[in-house]
């Protein structure tokens, strides 16, 4: 099976905002976050939709679920319960992304829900991340009309 690649969102002034959210987790949720990214998103991709891990959430956004700490993650999908942890994390990331092109998937916003489960809370995270692929789209296009056309026959 091929795996996909993860890259992060950049705005047009070259931040990458899921990065420095990223950076601004606890090491444990991190870590986490890190693990389910690397050992499942990446490797799973799109198929993922048909799981708990993702949800599709309309006009090519999904929400990746993140519900267990890395050393859960491991045990659960690498170990076949070889190994055990005293008291697993308690864990609620959500990251939303974009999967487009050779396989790559769009790393757009991420927040934790563990700290504010309302629904309110949700669907404003869900709109920075629209907001941010309609950015992005728009930048693409944008790069699209700039490069020249390399289908042009020569006369």
């Amino acid at each position: 099976m091929s795996e996909w690649t993860a890259e992060f969102y950049e705005d047009a002034d070259g931040r990458r905002p899921i990065e420095v959210w990223m950076g601004d987790l606890g090491e444990v949720e991190f870590e986490a976050l890190a693990t389910a990214i690397e050992e499942i998103l990446e490797k799973d991709g799109l198929a993922l939709a048909s799981t708990p891990w993702l949800k599709a959430l309309g006009r090519g956004l999904h929400e990746f679920r993140v519900r267990h700490d890395a050393a859960t993650i491991k045990a659960l999908y690498f170990d076949s319960g070889a190994s055990k942890q005293a008291k697993p994390a308690k864990i609620l990331l959500r990251l939303f992304v974009h999967f487009h092109g050779q396989k790559v998937i769009l790393l757009l916003h991420g927040y934790d829900k563990g700290r504010d489960n309302s629904l309110r809370r949700q669907n404003k995270e869900i709109e920075v991340a629209r907001k941010r692929l309609r950015a992005w789209r728009l930048a693409q296009s944008s790069r699209t009309k700039k490069s020249p056309n390399k289908s042009r026959r020569k006369r």
